[in-house]
């Protein structure tokens, strides 16, 4: 690779390297990238870092590291492993949020154009495998938060303020595309 850079500085050919900018929040490429945008960038390039990307971890999961209970911290770093997995499934539309602060298959998702991908029987194990260990990790910290919560003396009508703001956090947590279950239970694009 030197060798072959070395030859062009000699012949005198000139690389021109685009600009860079390096940013925490989603760009306009990468919503070109997950097919949010519909205007292409011509000869952009685009270079992604688990380490400087935080968009779409929420609050929850962004916690592992300075949480002291070894148990939700656990919880919080299997939420952390499983989120770009989980993100795919929703983008395919295979599963959604739920007012509960879980995620669950999408119903709909028979009819969408991805959802052959998820017909192998393995495919479809590992997905229902995801949905357990994402729902177990997520119950475990509501109800651990609100353990704490108890032991600090708040009472009833404030627990359970807390546990549905705790899924709140999830249940807000969907992107344009992805679907997500209503009050009702009915099933919904977010546009």
């Amino acid at each position: 690779m030197k060798r072959i850079l070395l030859s062009f500085l000699l012949i005198g050919c000139s690389l021109k390297v685009p600009p860079i900018t390096i940013t925490n929040a989603q760009t306009a490429a990468e919503k070109q990238m997950v097919g949010e945008d519909r205007e292409l960038e011509k000869e952009g390039w685009m270079i992604g870092s688990i380490q400087s990307s935080t968009n779409g971890q929420n609050n929850q999961e962004k916690l592992a590291k300075e949480d002291s209970d070894p148990e939700i911290r656990a919880h919080r770093i299997r939420l952390n492993y499983l989120s770009p997995e989980i993100k795919i499934y929703k983008t395919h539309g295979i599963l959604g949020e739920t007012p509960q602060g879980y995620v669950k298959l999408n119903p709909l998702a028979t009819s969408l154009p991805t959802y052959a991908n998820y017909e192998l029987p393995a495919k479809k194990k590992r997905v229902e495998d995801v949905i357990l260990f994402l729902n177990e990790s997520r119950k475990f910290i509501m109800e651990k938060e609100l353990t704490i919560q108890k032991k600090k003396g708040k009472k009833e009508d404030e627990l359970s303020k807390i546990k549905q703001s705790l899924a709140e956090e999830y249940y807000k947590s969907v992107s344009i595309g992805e679907y997500y279950e209503t009050v009702s239970g009915r099933w919904e694009k977010y546009q």
